[in-house]
């Protein structure tokens, strides 16, 4: 028994590292799908314990990834005659990243532009929508002060286009394109759709907001 010993050890400690580098490669493939520049993880396993022996070899999954605080992985042995049970693991994550920090206070409501922010290294375990990058036309949620980090969730599409603005309204198909000046009826975002009074006819049209006074008839898609 006590010359097993080792071997069982040397196969214990073997998976665990497997364990260690499928986490760690996967989660380092999902924060860098996700935009975050320069993710950098550190992995605990809080209760390392004595496993069976797999000469076959072992296939390691990530099954639940939603809280870094209780990653869950499952190893099953990879020879099904062996009749070896999975094996559970729960690992404990840290996730640190570049990650753009408020530097500038924005009111809420209003557009949030790349010189309000300042990319600073952070934890982010406890925060999944940080952001690394920012695309245009985003406004501020709620008020964002100095030193806040930013998140999806408190981000909106900013409205480019009030109730009573002048628009044109653009109507492109098969080559040819018409204009025509009216009046937003709503406000709305990039992509939104909104009421438009056209000027010429009178006539009320569901309209996609193109940009800031520019939109086109919801028809034409």
């Amino acid at each position: 028994m006590a010359a097993g010993a080792p071997s069982e050890a040397s196969g214990t400690a073997l998976l665990d590292a497997q364990v260690l580098d499928t986490a760690r490669s996967a989660l380092l493939d999902q924060a860098q799908q996700s935009g975050l520049i320069s993710p950098e993880l550190q992995l605990q396993q809080p209760a390392p314990r004595p496993r069976p022996a797999c000469p076959a070899g072992w296939d390691v999954a990530l099954q639940d990834s939603r809280s870094l605080m209780r990653l869950r992985l499952v190893a099953r042995c990879t020879d099904d005659a062996a009749r070896v049970p999975p094996q559970d693991f729960l690992l404990r994550a840290t996730l640190s990243a570049e990650v753009l920090v408020v530097a500038q206070g924005v009111a809420s409501g209003q557009p949030v532009t790349d010189d309000q922010l300042q990319l600073q290294r952070r934890d982010i375990s406890q925060t999944p929508d940080a952001l690394s990058t920012l695309a245009p036309g985003f406004a501020a949620r709620t008020t964002l002060r100095p030193g806040q980090l930013l998140q999806k969730r408190l981000l909106a599409a900013a409205i480019v286009v009030t109730r009573g603005d002048a628009v044109r309204i653009q109507a492109s198909r098969g080559g040819v394109s018409v204009e025509g000046a009216g009046e937003a009826l709503d406000s709305g975002a990039r992509q939104g759709l909104i009421r438009v009074r056209n000027n010429a006819s009178g006539r009320v049209i569901q309209a996609r907001v193109l940009d800031a006074g520019l939109v086109e008839p919801a028809e034409l898609r």
